[in-house]
């Protein structure tokens, strides 16, 4: 049987001697469970543990899609730290987006247990403390109900500039004693003008901040929190307005293999919107180069275009540079695999074994894939040894 398993984040446990996966569980867990635990010997052959979040404690903030679950052991104070998205309960949108009717509503959380297979119970009853907030964009959808038949941005020109923006997938990168949080803006509230295109176009983007390091180097337990110098507050607005820096997104560099869908509004007669995808990062260090790698996922999942790119950076967080050969992980149809896409890298005697999810089949539920990554330079990636990971109980 296949591992359901949509995107998975593994974690060999150095404890156990083991691997955990946690991964989106969505209509397929009971009403008051989230996220999928599975557990494996070899890496290939997995059992189900259980669930790692009871949407029933009293801690729980988020209402909704509950997604794309990351866990990290802290040996400096022996918990596992489970990071997650979700949406908010309702009273607390107004909150965090100073808007009753704001829709998607996106936070990262985080939940902690002492074992790999949890439960997971969240540190306190809200999310991450963090505003993101785009001083530059302007909302097309506060002067227009027709965003993608306009032929161009002039209703842009007296649009107010500023918005708080959700966030999801969260993962974290380490850099020596500082942690980076990386996650994807969403693309609601990201609706951008394409002139080339001369049409509209929502995007999803992946940015990062940088965390205060208390809540790792202690034997507390403490809930982690944006550094000072990516808060600040528009006293003219009363709202608080957090920094980010961009990491991945079409506009820097874009790559032809990211635009499945930037005509789907037309296809669908309105029904889906015109749209561009980087989600599902992974940030890791590739010490034969002593340089730096991002593998991101691009288009929607359940197209068969959806697919995973990488990119490199000298140092992890500024200036990464797209490969120029992505997708690195696409279809293929001789193999029966299709949609691609939103994994983690775990690296064992400096093998790097990818692990993602994908289906045999277009109609086929997200299952757990593995492949080996070798990254020869940065104009040479393979990826080999693609296996598709059996649930064993």
């Amino acid at each position: 049987m296949n591992v359901n398993a949509a995107d998975p984040f593994v974690l060999y446990d150095k404890n156990e001697k083991c691997f955990y996966c946690y991964a989106t569980s969505n209509e397929l867990a009971p009403k008051d469970k989230a996220f999928f635990i599975y557990k494996s010997f070899d890496g290939s052959n997995f059992e189900f543990v259980g669930y790692a979040l009871d949407l029933n404690h009293k801690n729980i903030w988020g209402s909704t899609w509950f997604w794309a679950p990351e866990v990290y052991y802290n040996e400096n104070n022996g918990y596992y730290y489970m990071l997650y998205s979700a949406c908010l309960k309702k009273e607390l949108v107004k909150e965090y987006f100073y808007d009753d009717n704001y829709e998607e509503t996106c936070k990262i959380g985080v939940a902690v247990s002492k074992f790999p297979s949890g439960p997971f119970v969240n540190i306190t009853n809200r999310p991450i403390d963090y505003f993101p907030y785009d001083k530059n964009y302007k909302d097309i959808e506060k002067v227009s109900n027709d965003i993608f038949n306009l032929k161009d941005d002039n209703l842009l020109k007296d649009v107010k500039s500023g918005i708080h923006f959700p966030i999801i997938d969260a993962s974290l990168f380490f850099k020596g004693d500082r942690i980076f949080l990386f996650y994807s803006r969403c693309c609601y509230k990201n609706c951008l003008f394409d002139k080339k295109l001369n049409r509209f176009v929502e995007e999803s983007n992946i940015a990062l901040v940088e965390l205060n390091n208390n809540f790792w180097f202690t034997k507390e337990l403490i809930m982690p929190k944006i550094k000072d110098e990516y808060k600040y507050f528009n006293l003219k607005d009363n709202q608080r307005q957090d920094r980010y820096l961009d990491v991945i997104n079409y506009k820097k560099e874009p790559q032809e293999w990211e635009n499945a869908h930037i005509n789907d509004y037309f296809k669908t007669n309105g029904t889906n919107k015109n749209r561009r995808w980087s989600e599902g990062s992974t940030t890791f260090k590739v010490k034969s180069l002593d340089l730096y790698a991002i593998l991101y996922s691009c288009n929607f999942y359940q197209n068969e275009n959806y697919g995973v790119g990488i990119a490199f950076s000298n140092d992890g967080i500024n200036d990464f540079k797209k490969y120029k050969s992505n997708p690195i992980i696409h279809q293929i149809k001789e193999d029966s695999l299709y949609s691609t896409g939103h994994g983690s890298l775990v690296t064992l005697d400096d093998k790097m074994n990818y692990y993602f999810h994908g289906r045999d089949s277009l109609n086929a539920l997200r299952s757990l894939y593995r492949c080996e990554l070798i990254i020869n330079s940065t104009n040479n990636v393979r990826v080999t040894n693609v296996i598709h990971c059996i649930l064993i109980k």
